[in-house]
């Protein structure tokens, strides 16, 4: 399989179909796979690059906090698309992913032909309901670091998330969601799980935030109904200049995963009318 080594990073990646690059990261416990369900539409049109985060998949998972950052996995993006010889692509990603891509755009503007960022974290923008202070979200996440060291990844993060009634609901209501999830976490690391969470779970805000209104290239705004990362997908709605909002009804975290042909219609759609040439601007309900 093709690996991009960097100092001591072996990163994982894969490239499917010929046509306009078009890059997608998946989210935090994911990895590549997370998009495989999309890849017979997507391969039809488009070049699809996929990566491994560090700690995550087949790549490299090191161990401390000068490791991982919105940057340092932006610049893993960069990193990656310079070995490929593509000067500008389609950049989008999912939950983390999301997270990274934005990072990207604010990093790299005039590598990104258009931007698509799917139930985004890394804006800063938390739960309208109940939010959590940062001193109890350290202790929860302390806490939780201990639980993966002591029992492993698939007890620790699977197993009691799913007896605790915690897991997300379409893998608690359906078996073969479960135990896609299941295989999921199982290519989940330790370092992964400690680190890259504490990136993409700790309200950790993707720097430059500010210029998000700076932002001039098309962007699809992606987010479901039941995603407590709502309010940060408003924000992004409100403070993007050139965006389409898809809204996507009755699924909540992972819209590409959960809701995969309402996903495929908004994305689909955006870029279609990027190829004709249509304003993309305005809001679309799915």
């Amino acid at each position: 399989m093709p690996t991009l080594t960097y100092q001591d990073i072996h990163q994982h990646y894969e490239v499917h179909g010929s046509g306009e690059p078009f890059l997608l990261h998946h989210g935090l416990t994911s990895s590549c796979k997370d998009w495989y369900r999309h890849l017979p539409w997507l391969t039809e049109e488009y070049q699809i690059v996929l990566i491994d985060a560090r700690g995550h998949g087949m790549t490299t998972a090191p161990a401390g906090d000068d490791r991982y950052s919105w940057e340092i996995m932006a610049d893993d993006v960069n990193r990656l698309l310079e070995h490929l010889g593509i000067e500008r692509a389609i950049i989008g990603g999912l939950s983390m992913g999301g997270g990274i891509s934005l990072a990207f755009a604010l990093r790299y503007p005039q590598k990104v032909r258009s931007l698509i960022l799917c139930d985004t974290a890394g804006t800063g923008v938390g739960p309208a309901q109940a939010p959590v202070s940062r001193e109890e979200m350290e202790r929860l996440m302390a806490a939780r670091e201990e639980t993966v060291r002591q029992y492993g990844i698939m007890e620790a993060l699977g197993y009691r998330a799913i007896a605790a009634g915690l897991a997300p609901k379409p893998v608690l209501e359906d078996p073969v969601q479960r135990e896609e999830w299941l295989e999921r976490l199982s290519r989940f690391s330790v370092n992964g799980a400690i680190y890259a969470m504490r990136v993409a779970a700790m309200r950790n805000v993707v720097p430059g935030i500010e210029r998000t209104k700076e932002l001039t290239m098309p962007t699809l705004v992606v987010i479901g109904e039941e995603d407590a990362l709502l309010p940060a997908a408003e924000w992004l709605r409100d403070t993007l200049p050139n965006r389409r909002y898809a809204f996507l009804t009755r699924v909540g975290h992972a819209t590409a995963r959960y809701k995969p042909a309402a996903w495929r219609k908004a994305v689909e759609d955006f870029l279609n009318d990027l190829e004709q040439g249509r304003d993309i601007r305005g809001e679309v309900t799915l």
